[in-house]
């Protein structure tokens, strides 16, 4: 994987991780404030920073920050582990899917590869922001709407 530039950590990963917090812990009705999710989105934006550069198994990444997130979400909100785990991990899916959908299709129209992607990082930027609207479109719906998947809410705390 290539090393991923400091602006791009800025503007796609710490909204990203945001985003994921707040999608997956909406749909199992925890609620997670928005100061715990920006310190921890912030966290992780340097994490993500520094894991790429570490020689690992390709994938163990994602897998590692998915890990790092549900552990300090849990720590600083006094969330259950296996709830966090539960919520980071649903959140997770469904940002992977919509991204990967979109990334593709991003890719696609503008007749790019994911080479391209480590050559011009501002792509990132192009390619990110359907991700983003659509994300945000589904935390706002799942607010308004109160769409839970399964509601954790009564025991979350530790």
């Amino acid at each position: 994987m290539f090393p991923i530039p400091w602006y791009v950590i800025l503007f796609i990963s710490i909204p990203e991780t945001f985003l994921i917090i707040q999608t997956g812990f909406s749909l199992f009705n925890i609620k997670v404030g928005w100061r715990d999710s920006i310190i921890v989105a912030a966290c992780m934006g340097i994490i993500s920073c520094i894991l790429p550069r570490i020689t690992i198994i390709p994938g163990t990444t994602t897998v590692l920050l998915i890990i790092i997130t549900a552990l300090t979400i849990a720590w600083l909100a006094k969330i259950e582990i296996i709830y966090s785990f539960v919520a980071i991990m649903c959140g997770a899916m469904i940002t992977g899917a919509i991204e990967n959908l979109a990334t593709c299709a991003g890719l696609g129209l503008i007749a790019k590869n994911v080479i391209d992607l480590s050559v011009h990082p501002w792509l990132n930027f192009v390619i990110f922001i359907p991700t983003l609207l659509i994300i945000a479109l589904i935390l706002l719906l799942v607010r308004k709407y109160e769409w839970i998947l399964y509601d954790l809410s009564d025991e979350r705390k530790l």
